[in-house]
């Protein structure tokens, strides 16, 4: 298979524990196989599941790094965390989280974002078209 720009995920499974997704960077994935985008272990409680086994993963056609994101996400935590560039899209709720400490690139959410959207964002873009938790846009309690 060849490297692709930028991929679907789509979910087909709800986890029993909250899961992970900081790993998932647009810019981190470009370049990739959808086989290896699918080995990718997350952080799933006290132990790793691979992406794979939550997600359907589709390779996209697209000129920039892109990752777009489909399902009932209140579960997965720490969506584009640490993001430096390219552009984020989700259909459906997202956890906790959300764009925490972002530096550039574009995260859009079509639904309900949980707690600490945007904490510590030092750049990029943010949209939710949605309610969002406690605390968003701010600093890290404590």
């Amino acid at each position: 298979m060849s490297a692709a720009q930028g991929f679907r995920l789509r979910l087909r499974a709800q986890p029993d524990f909250r899961v992970d997704l900081s790993p998932l960077q647009p810019a981190a994935l470009a370049g990739r196989d959808v086989g290896e985008v699918a080995r990718l272990e997350l952080r799933h409680a006290n132990a790793h599941v691979e992406l794979g086994e939550l997600f359907d993963v589709d390779a996209l056609s697209s000129e920039a790094p892109e990752l777009r994101i489909e399902g009932d996400l209140r579960r997965f935590d720490r969506i584009g965390q640490a993001m430096d560039g390219g552009c984020l899209s989700v259909t459906g709720e997202v956890g906790d989280y959300l764009g925490a400490a972002m530096r550039s690139g574009d995260i859009v959410v079509v639904g309900r974002a949980g707690h600490l959207a945007a904490c510590e964002m030092a750049g990029g873009r943010l949209e939710v078209r949605g309610d969002v938790g406690d605390f968003a846009a701010g600093a890290l309690p404590g």
